[in-house]
């Protein structure tokens, strides 16, 4: 198979025949983010409602954190370096400290939240509910670690 290439992210394996990389995580990964370094990718699984944390050096996954039934959406914390998840089932988002494996809190959101970002220890979450005024879906600010 050779030698596989050297990235900035460290050495990835691929199928010469495919050009594909392969890399297992959870049950129903269904959103990537990365970690600041580019080392560790992490990925929210929707079947599993668990967030995957996995070593791209190694290609592993070296934890997997219950976060919520309906995981939807990761998105990492440069600031803290926490992990954020939202879980459209429970209608809120999951803040994991990756390093330790465990859950930092749970703010709620609005119903059915489908999307997170984070940025300055702010998180913003859009929900599905259609609850807004005029039977909008709404974005959702709530400060974590704090």
């Amino acid at each position: 198979m050779g030698r596989p290439p050297v990235t900035t992210s460290g050495l990835v394996k691929v199928d010469p025949r495919t050009l594909k990389v392969e890399v297992p995580v959870g049950d129903g990964p269904i959103s990537i983010a990365l970690s600041k370094d580019g080392r560790t990718v992490y990925t929210a699984d929707q079947a599993a409602g668990a967030l995957s944390v996995v070593d791209l050096r190694s290609g592993a996954v070296t934890k997997t954190v219950p976060t919520g039934a309906g995981a939807l959406s990761v998105a990492t914390d440069r600031r803290s370096g926490n992990v954020l998840v939202a879980n459209r089932t429970p209608g809120n988002i999951t803040v994991v400290d990756p390093r330790e494996g465990a859950v930092v809190e749970t703010p709620a959101t609005g119903a059915n939240p489908n999307h997170v970002q984070v940025t300055d220890g702010t998180a913003y979450a859009v929900d599905k509910s259609g609850t807004g005024p005029e039977g909008q879906d709404q974005v959702h600010r709530i400060r974590i670690g704090g």
